[in-house]
């Protein structure tokens, strides 16, 4: 792996092209928050010059969505999103996590307290939240300071019954296995319902296996190495030797962390049978718009809903995953659809980047509004819940509460007649 990181920092070339297209960059103006200064700072680390002991360095290295924007513009193809997760990594190694990272942790590696938790916060959540009363943004803001997380944040509430007790299994000879990921589990439970919709009225079996655990994300994104291997052997002993042949994933971030960086954490602990597994495994995972417009007839059967659309392309789905034009061309049958500018340029959220630096990822936000505004649909249609409920806040902080927001897959439930 060393050889591997020694490569991806040999490889750039400090042409600044990253500058042109980082969004974090774009607002804080400082060399060390873009790929460049992430490389040259890990260089500095691998020849002994430097180390991550700095709250300074610390925030160099946090303050990345790891969108991969600038690997997308790198004309080397330098690796910078696996620099930013080794930094990371050595950061943990240093200092630890966060208090509210460690409990982030202990509630993701078990599926039973992930659970008890989201049932719990569901029971006191009449004390915890205010109602909102605007049907069109479905997120309360807390009436209550919580540790970590702003008072006036707006949250999506969560579910009363969960993807996974809600569904199970359906049909004979199901080719494809469902994994929902946890915010569609626990929160945005309609998106799982369109989704289901959409495979009966397509007839298609499907499997659930309702063992599966978080994919991760959270977890390595954070650099907690040793905790995000845990989850992957699991859902890699869980699936991988399931007779199909897809592995819908509904979230592009849990997709692209199974399908991509899966093989590469194996990398990190030179473990080579699961390196093996997880690039195996990988070939099968595919995001669900994907496998409907690849898979079924699906276009020949879509009804226009009326609507004026735009699209916000997922960083997780349009530069990890390449699924772009896919999304385009359906929503084109369901609806009048308006290119917006910079349409994938990220909106954010970054996972708990949004909950660190709230502030900054709001700014980021908002030059995305002002795009959604300038190509005035009525509705704004992604295939990422998170983006979703980066979205729906800033459109409700910039006073657009009357632009609606869907899931692709909510669009194509909708056109079918849903």
């Amino acid at each position: 792996m060393d050889e591997r990181l020694k490569k991806e920092w040999e490889s750039c070339v400090k042409c600044g092209l990253c500058r042109s297209v980082c969004p974090v960059f774009k607002e804080l103006r400082q060399e060390p928050f873009v790929a460049r200064g992430h490389i040259s700072l890990l260089s500095e680390f691998i020849k002994g010059n430097f180390d991550f002991d700095s709250e300074k360095s610390k925030d160099y290295l946090y303050k990345c969505l790891l969108c991969t924007t600038c690997v997308e513009a790198c004309p080397n193809d330098s690796g910078t999103d696996t620099i930013v997760e080794i930094a990371r990594r050595r950061i943990v190694e240093l200092h630890g996590l966060p208090l509210y990272k460690k409990v982030m942790a202990k509630i993701l590696l078990n599926r039973n307290l992930m659970d008890l938790s989201a049932l719990s916060a569901n029971l006191l959540s009449v004390f915890l939240f205010n109602k909102n009363t605007n049907t069109s943004r479905q997120s309360n803001s807390l009436k209550i300071k919580l540790p970590f997380v702003d008072k006036d944040r707006l949250l999506p509430p969560l579910a009363p019954k969960t993807f996974y007790h809600k569904y199970e299994s359906y049909g004979k000879n199901a080719k494809i296995s469902i994994f929902p990921g946890c915010l569609i589990n626990y929160t945005y439970v309609k998106i799982g319902d369109a989704f289901i919709n959409i495979l009966h009225k397509l007839n298609i079996s499907y499997l659930i296996e309702k063992k599966a655990s978080c994919c991760g994300a959270p977890i390595y994104f954070s650099g907690n190495f040793d905790d995000a291997k845990i989850l992957a052997k699991r859902n890699i002993d869980l699936f991988y030797n399931q007779d199909i042949d897809y592995l819908v994933v509904l979230e592009p971030t849990c997709a692209s962390m199974m399908k991509f960086d899966y093989p590469k954490l194996f990398m990190y602990f030179d473990d080579e049978e699961y390196i093996k597994k997880a690039t195996e495994f990988a070939e099968k995972i595919i995001d669900p718009v994907k496998y409907l417009y690849d898979n079924t007839d699906i276009k020949d059967r879509l009804k226009d809903t009326g609507l004026t659309v735009t699209y916000h392309d997922p960083c997780h789905l349009k530069r990890t995953q390449k699924v772009k034009n896919e999304p385009r061309d359906l929503i084109k049958h369901a609806a009048k659809f308006k290119e917006m500018k910079e349409a994938d340029r990220c909106c954010g959220n970054g996972g708990t980047f949004s909950i660190d630096y709230r502030d900054l990822s709001l700014k980021i936000a908002s030059r995305k509004i002002n795009n959604i505004l300038n190509s005035k649909a009525q509705v704004l249609v992604t295939g990422c819940s998170a983006c979703i409920m980066q979205l729906s806040e800033a459109l409700h902080i910039a006073g657009h509460d009357e632009i609606k927001t869907l899931h692709t897959l909510e669009l194509i439930d909708k056109s079918l007649g849903g």
